[in-house]
């Protein structure tokens, strides 16, 4: 069984090359078609002009052109014969052309008129043709580099890119010997619907296979170290995020404020805001918003474990409203072994319902925080302001990190209401 599957894959293979074949074999008739026009202008030119339809020295310069640009893998010999082959053709060809205009006072030669051997031989001999030519540039823009390496070039493919514009981005850079050739490369054998937008980084005077090869593999897109601070909004995460990998902000920002998309992760809350755990990140350019939130999410719920979650009976908070409490605790505390101290402050005044009083809370809802507050700031009409709202508001004011989150469900015991400079 084990070999008939093997045969199947096999035949199913070769089924898929063929297709591949029948594509660019379309594309080699219209282009075998518009050749054998050309050829017969140049034949009357030459009928004007009592020129020889063939001339021996050409055709000796011709076969040593090929044979000089030649880097494999048909051997010299196997050029030279191919081209004599279709030399004498091609001598053939234009001289029965020359005496059919003769006889027809320059009538143009119709293509379609000629019978059906007369076309099949005629397309037969110009597939030859076109296939050594196809194989020419194989060779010498695919494959070989004639030149060294003489610096490194950083490429940045932008999200959504047609394949048009990221060949323009190649081409400025000079990391293509020819767009054009590239670019309709790309449409015949398909790599045009694979490439992926990121970073790259290319040497020049690379064979242009190589080019293909790293622009439609997402392993060669340049990796990004990213650090989220502890302690800071949403925006401000979209913000870091956009300069470094190049996310939609405005969409990030979407996300984040989607109570759907928050219960889609998991999270039993009308946003995201504060279950953005702090960390650094190794992304890559051009990640999708969605990703981007699910794995700094995915870091919140590895950490905020089934034993972390025991703890909120202690301290008679649900999930949420730790996270509230922490991010309050991250914007308050300055220094690391104080955060346990604010924790219990602030869990002391939520036992006498007063006030939290909390500046984070006052930056949270002014549009140029964080800054210096003023009295008047402290009067703003919002239920995150805890000068006005006793308890605590609505959800968090920022993206805590790991120490706040524990100082809030192991709090010290103390019987401080203010905190002691």
């Amino acid at each position: 069984m084990d070999w008939l599957r093997r045969k199947n894959k096999y035949y199913d293979e070769i089924e898929r090359w063929r297709k591949k074949i029948d594509k660019i074999d379309i594309k080699i008739v219209r282009l075998l078609n518009r050749r054998a026009r050309y050829a017969n202008e140049i034949g009357k030119i030459k009928q004007k002009l009592n020129l020889p339809i063939y001339s021996p020295e050409r055709e000796s310069q011709v076969i040593q052109n090929v044979m000089k640009h030649n880097y494999g893998p048909l051997s010299d010999m196997a050029i030279k014969r191919l081209y004599e082959r279709i030399i004498d053709e091609s001598r053939r060809l234009e001289r029965e052309s020359a005496e059919l205009r003769g006889k027809n006072k320059i009538q143009a030669i119709n293509v379609n008129s000629f019978s059906g051997k007369a076309m099949f031989d005629l397309l037969r001999k110009l597939v030859i043709l076109l296939i050594l030519i196809f194989l020419h540039i194989i060779n010498s823009e695919f494959f070989l580099s004639n030149s060294p390496a003489t610096k490194f070039v950083f490429i940045e493919v932008p999200k959504n890119s047609t394949f048009k514009q990221t060949v323009e981005i190649l081409n400025s850079e000079g990391i293509l010997k020819s767009k054009i050739i590239f670019y309709y490369t790309g449409k015949v054998l398909g790599f045009d619907r694979k490439v992926k937008a990121g970073r790259y980084i290319f040497i020049d005077n690379l064979p242009m296979a190589i080019v293909v090869k790293e622009i439609t593999n997402p392993a060669y897109i340049i990796s990004i170290s990213v650090t989220i601070p502890e302690g800071i909004t949403a925006r401000r995460i979209a913000g870091i995020l956009k300069s470094k990998i190049g996310i939609d902000s405005t969409k990030f920002m979407q996300l984040v404020n989607s109570a759907d998309f928050a219960q889609k992760l998991g999270i039993q809350a009308n946003g995201l805001e504060g279950y953005l755990m702090p960390d650094t990140y190794i992304f890559v350019w051009g990640d999708d918003e969605e990703k981007v939130i699910e794995k700094m999410v995915s870091e919140f719920k590895k950490f905020y474990n089934d034993s972390l979650m025991g703890r909120e009976k202690v301290v008679g908070l649900n999930t949420h409203q730790v996270v509230t409490l922490a991010s309050i605790v991250e914007g308050e505390a300055r220094f690391e072994d104080e955060k346990q101290r604010i924790a219990g402050v602030y869990f002391n005044r939520l036992k006498r319902k007063m006030p939290l009083e909390a500046d984070p809370t006052i930056q949270y809802i002014i549009p140029d925080g964080p800054r210096r507050l003023f009295y008047k700031d402290l009067k703003i009409e919002s239920p995150y302001n805890t000068y006005l709202n006793p308890g605590l508001p609505p959800g968090p004011v920022n993206n805590p990190g790991r120490s706040s989150i524990l100082a809030v469900l192991y709090p010290e015991k103390n019987k401080f209401f203010i905190f002691r400079l």
